[in-house]
């Protein structure tokens, strides 16, 4: 079994990515969805996110999770202080999916914007990242709806710079076209990890 990250800034493509590696017959760890569920179902970290950012962010045992990212994502400090909540419990997670895949062939792929922020490379074979220019980024994103001009620019500055990512990263795809463009992208790279 061998492990990918796939990371990217916001709108860079990597749910695209990861929808054809899919496909193409890998498993997929969606580290934003499994954040999420351990907000919602791990006490010890709804205990740690009442007492960093207060009890108006819990209400009945359930996390708001727009009350949440509103102060989360207001800066560098409060997204820190909510990364090392929740990363350490979904590395620990992907470590349990790896372990349970060990004995078989194909591909584990964790889709993660944090990958090198979170210290998740350190437990992956390769990593990828999806790179799209500033611009188009902030018209994809724009595009999606979920979030104001505003809310992007400042989750957009709370990132790592994509170049430094690119100096990072084992694979470096350019999605600066088509989705079709991508995707032969994405089959390259699965061929050269998986073979056909």
């Amino acid at each position: 079994m061998v492990t990918l990250g796939i990371t990217g800034g916001l709108g860079s493509g990597k749910s695209f990515a990861c929808q054809r590696l899919k496909e193409k017959g890998a498993v997929i760890f969606d580290a934003d969805n499994i954040a999420k569920d351990i907000l919602q179902t791990v006490p010890e970290v709804q205990e740690k996110i009442a007492e960093v950012f207060g009890d108006t962010v819990i209400k009945n045992g359930v996390v708001d999770n727009q009350k949440l990212a509103d102060i989360a994502f207001s800066n560098e400090e409060n997204q820190a202080a909510l990364n090392n909540i929740v990363h350490p419990f979904v590395i620990e997670e992907f470590e349990k999916k790896r372990e349970a895949m060990q004995n078989r062939e194909g591909l584990l792929v964790i889709d993660a914007p944090l990958i090198f922020e979170s210290g998740l490379d350190n437990h992956l074979d390769y990593t990828v990242l999806i790179y799209t220019t500033y611009k188009l980024r902030i018209a994809r994103a724009i595009r999606r709806g979920k979030l104001s001009r505003d809310q992007i620019l400042r989750r957009m500055d709370l990132q790592m710079p994509e170049e430094e990512k690119r100096e990072m990263a084992s694979f470096v795809i350019e999605n600066n076209g088509s989705v079709e463009h991508l995707y032969e992208e994405i089959d390259k790279l699965y061929n050269e990890l998986v073979g056909e």
